[in-house]
Parts: C-alpha cells; sequence; structure tokens
C-alpha cells in the first residue's frame, strides 16, 4: 500500500477504544466503522513496523526458537517411552537430565523385546539427533550474522553480567532499533517488566507484571538475571535490597535494571564497567 502511494498505519487490536455497546455488537461493519472514526479524529497510534531486512533476521533467530522447541519435544518423547517400558538405565546415566554422547550411544545399542519397539526407539534417537545438529548450525549462523552486522554492540552486550550470545542475538533481533524507545518506562513496558495497575482515586493498586509484552525476550533476560546476581556485586546488592520482600519480584526489578543497562550499553557502544554503575547507584536512587 506504501509503494502505491497509500498512507497508513497498523495498530494493535487491543488499542482500539471501544464502548460497551460496541464490545456487545461486534461485526465487520461496527469495527470498520470504529476505525474510520478514530483515525480520522487522529487518536490511533501505530506500531512499530521493523524494516524488511531485520524482520528476516527476527525470523532466522526465531528458527533457532522452534528448533530447541523441536529437540526439547524429542528428549522429552524420548524419555516418555524409555519410562514407558521400565527401561533401566545404568547408575552412571541415572539422573542426568541432558542426553549426552555417551548416553545416545548406549541407547543406540539397547535392544527392547521386540524388534518393532527397537526399531521405534531407533527413530526417536535419530530425530533428536537430526533437530541437535539443525540447532547447532541455526545457532553458529546466528553467531556468525549478528557478529558481523552488529559487531561493536554485539560484543558490547556480551560484556554485561549474565548476558550470553544467545541473549545478545535475542535482543538485537528483537527490538531491532533500540533508540526508538522514548524513555525507560516505554522500554521496560516493552520486555513486559513492569507491574499491572489498577487505580482508583487515592488508591493504587499494583498487580502482576503485564501480560501484553515480547514473549521472546522477557524469559531470556528473567534467566539473565538470576546468573547476574552470581556474576556481578552491583546486581547482587540491588537483588537484596529488594528480595527481603519477595524473591520473585526481586528478580523481576533485576532483569529490569539488566535490560535498561544492556540498552545503555549498546546504544553508547561501549563496554560494561562494575565500577562506573557503583558511582552511579551510590550517586542516584533506584527505585
Amino acid at each position: 500500500m506504501c509503494s502505491a502511494g497509500i498512507d497508513n498505519i497498523i495498530i494493535h487490536p487491543a488499542d482500539l477504544p471501544e464502548s460497551d455497546k460496541e464490545k456487545k455488537n461486534k461485526t465487520d461493519l461496527h469495527d470498520s466503522r470504529a476505525v474510520a472514526k478514530y483515525l480520522e479524529s487522529g487518536v490511533l497510534t501505530g506500531i512499530y513496523v521493523m524494516p524488511v531486512d531485520q524482520q528476516e533476521q527476527r525470523s532466522l533467530y526465531r528458527c533457532r526458537q522452534a528448533t530447541v522447541r523441536s529437540v526439547t519435544c524429542c528428549t522429552n518423547r524420548l524419555r516418555s517411552l524409555l519410562d514407558y517400558y521400565g527401561v533401566k538405565l545404568p547408575d552412571n546415566l541415572r539422573d542426568k537430565e541432558y542426553i549426552s554422547k555417551y548416553f545416545l550411544d548406549w541407547l543406540g545399542k539397547l535392544q527392547l523385546s521386540t524388534d518393532q519397539g527397537t526399531e521405534t526407539l531407533h527413530h526417536y534417537l535419530e530425530d533428536l539427533q537430526y533437530h541437535r545438529k539443525q540447532l547447532l548450525l541455526v545457532t553458529r549462523k546466528l553467531k556468525k550474522e549478528f557478529a558481523e552486522h552488529y559487531q561493536q554492540r554485539y560484543t558490547c552486550l556480551l560484556s554485561v553480567p549474565g548476558i550470553g550470545p544467545v541473549t545478545a542475538i535475542a535482543l538485537l533481533a528483537e527490538t531491532g532499533d533500540l533508540s526508538r524507545f522514548k524513555n525507560p518506562d516505554e522500554f521496560c513496558s516493552y520486555l513486559g517488566l513492569i507491574p499491572s495497575e489498577r487505580s482508583s482515586g487515592e488508591r493504587v493498586y499494583s498487580s502482576h507484571i503485564q501480560p501484553r509484552c515480547n514473549t521472546h525476550l522477557r524469559p531470556l533476560l528473567i534467566e539473565a538475571a538470576w546468573t547476574a546476581i552470581r556474576r556481578c556485586p552491583v546486581f547482587l546488592t540491588y537483588y537484596r535490597k529488594h528480595a527481603g520482600k519477595n524473591n520473585k519480584k526481586a528478580i523481576v526489578k533485576v532483569a529490569r535494571k539488566l535490560a535498561l543497562t544492556a540498552k545503555a550499553v549498546a546504544l553508547k557502544k561501549e563496554v560494561y564497567q562494575a565500577d562506573y554503575y557503583i558511582y552511579q547507584m551510590s550517586a542516584t536512587a533506584i527505585g
């Protein structure tokens, strides 16, 4: 439409204001009239649309996520088969959560009571090995591509405690242009790291973290926050400051601080320095 000279915006469906009558009488006619009315009054705001090249880079990262889910599915299916037939594992493999190469070799030599059962086991093994190989290839391709396209930002993100190659790639792939966020609250809202609020008059009620967010980034940042408090005294001090009330809420606060730190490091293209942030913490009150 843009190439045809038609100016347009894309809006989130949930952002379209609706009256109670419009909610209870939902038809295409009512929806189109509501969109036209609010578009004419100028109250609709379009969402950010990535350029095509950035969308394709993001697709490669999400392809890796889909492959991770496939590996998990294959692993669970294989373990379920062993449990179903009561296969006794050796003592050195019984408590192993990860199926190592030695574990796979042992399973490859395992014979069930029938040829059909053994064939099923070997099929599951081949399926798991195939998806693991695909995961390795996609991960290597991602690291190579992002190290070339975002060399300085990627290197700076890796210097932040808790952020590894996968999390750094996810931040660059899912956010695109980090400078598009006008303020820290807008960035944290996009990540889903701020609480929901239901207030009336003087009463303010804060609830759980909001469900509307980028679901690809929030779990990674929460996991990275647990690593950050083990590796960096700055984040550990910040966690202990809030952990007295609720450790789950405290780790979300750490994840929010970690995300803002990563954003600043990537935009400034500077390597993370703990001493600088310790000075900032002592000079500025952190909420």
